[in-house]
């Protein structure tokens, strides 16, 4: 892994990606640039999608010396030019960006898992099984 990730210019690309709302910073302000370079350690495809889009983007300072205009034209033109490691850099970003107990907040989202107390099951109906159990066994007993 030589490539030596710029924060900088992956902070002002998450800004750009998810904007901050209302009260809710964008996701380069909220810190996420270390998670996202540390979740991008975890498989060559998303390092591998790391590196190519900051590297498409040039450096820190030429992004950072554009206007949002400018900055969402260049995050455009490496989208364009390398569709599938920007839409794998991407997953990364919306996986990390959506995990925050902040984002859950913002939306309203509980944020616990659906069991056991959501997603309410009817009783199991065991007549369900009726004819399965009427059959013959199609298999041999080993």
């Amino acid at each position: 892994m030589a490539f030596n990730p710029d924060i900088n210019l992956l902070v002002a690309a998450l800004d750009r990606i998810i904007p901050a709302v209302d009260d809710l910073p964008g996701a380069g302000a909220m810190g996420l640039a270390d998670v996202v370079v540390e979740k991008s350690e975890t498989d060559d495809r998303f390092w591998d999608a790391l590196s190519a889009v900051l590297g498409a983007l040039a450096s820190s300072d030429d992004f950072l010396s554009k206007d949002g205009n400018g900055q969402d034209d260049a995050i455009r033109i490496v989208e364009s030019e390398s569709p599938v490691a920007f839409g794998i850099w991407l997953d990364v970003v919306y996986t990390v960006y959506y995990m925050q107990p902040e984002v859950h907040r913002w939306l309203g989202w509980h944020g616990r898992p659906p069991q056991p107390e959501g997603n309410v099951m009817p009783p199991w109906d065991e007549s369900i099984l009726k004819t399965t159990r009427q059959r013959e066994p199609f298999w041999r007993k080993v």
